[in-house]
């Protein structure tokens, strides 16, 4: 083949592509996030009003996650920062065959400013970061 090299990085990357966000062993216990979005509230196990600037006004920041296939029962975690300091850390529990869970948090005066939650799995692996900011 004249460029090994290209098809090598092209299947790679391509497979980076296909599968973004997903952790686990090569023995088919690959735990997948499907949809990762930061949101005003959650109804109906449903996110409302997606957004990446929240009003202090609305009190709440909303974090949902989703995540299809669950091969066996896992734990994921909502790493909550404010300004690159550690606020909250959330146990989230997922169970077979797909599992969305959300947490969130109360906004307050002293919250203004740039946050992240990394999304990870028991190992500290991170799935997915979303950043977002709280405005007055």
């Amino acid at each position: 083949m004249k460029y090994p090299t290209f098809w090598l990085l092209l299947l790679t990357f391509g497979s980076l592509l296909l599968f973004p966000f997903s952790a686990g062993s090569q023995s088919g216990n690959v735990i997948e996030l499907v949809e990762a979005v930061m949101c005003e509230e959650i109804k109906g196990n449903v996110p409302q009003d997606p957004t990446t600037v929240f009003s202090i006004e609305r009190r709440t920041a909303a974090c949902f996650t989703a995540f299809d296939p669950v091969p066996q029962q896992a734990v994921v975690y909502h790493h909550w920062f404010h300004r690159d300091t550690p606020s909250a850390r959330i146990k989230l529990t997922l169970k077979p065959p797909r599992w969305s869970s959300y947490s969130s948090i109360q906004l307050r005066v002293e919250d203004i400013g740039p946050w992240r939650v990394e999304i990870t799995d028991a190992q500290g692996n991170i799935f997915h970061v979303l950043r977002f900011s709280v405005t007055e």
